[in-house]
């Protein structure tokens, strides 16, 4: 009797655990990755421009110990068509009111599809 308990159990477990591994690849794994790839070409081939951060709030992500925000940007393309797209970035939590509500940002988008964006912010290095 307890032999076909364990097996049921076992056996919904492994169901279980099956469901959940496939949910986190589909839902999070995957869309990370195609977004970094996404992000990574559009550093590469991307036109930059200026935007408005006009979203900005922390997930429930972290990744290198820091917390992961997804940030909405709006811009204008080279053609003048108003686009919004979000993106999400580990912040530090010296980063974070650099990415405010309001903030100008420079980010690179992809003229095929101006919905793929990533943040090319260059940090102004002053000298003599």
């Amino acid at each position: 009797m307890f032999d076909i308990i364990s097996s049921s159990a076992t056996a919904l477990l492994i169901c279980i655990g099956t469901f959940a591994f496939f949910r986190l690849l589909i839902k999070d794994i995957i869309p990370t990755l195609r977004s970094g790839f996404v992000e990574s070409r559009v550093v590469k081939t991307g036109i930059a421009v200026e935007g408005d951060i006009v979203a900005s709030h922390q997930t429930s992500y972290w990744g290198g110990n820091r917390p992961i925000y997804q940030i909405t940007i709006r811009f204008k393309t080279r053609e003048g068509l108003a686009v919004e797209s979000a993106v999400r970035q580990a912040l530090s939590f010296e980063e974070i009111e650099r990415y405010k509500i309001g903030n100008g940002i420079t980010i690179k988008y992809d003229p095929k599809n101006p919905k793929n964006i990533a943040i090319h912010d260059r940090p102004i290095i002053l000298g003599p």
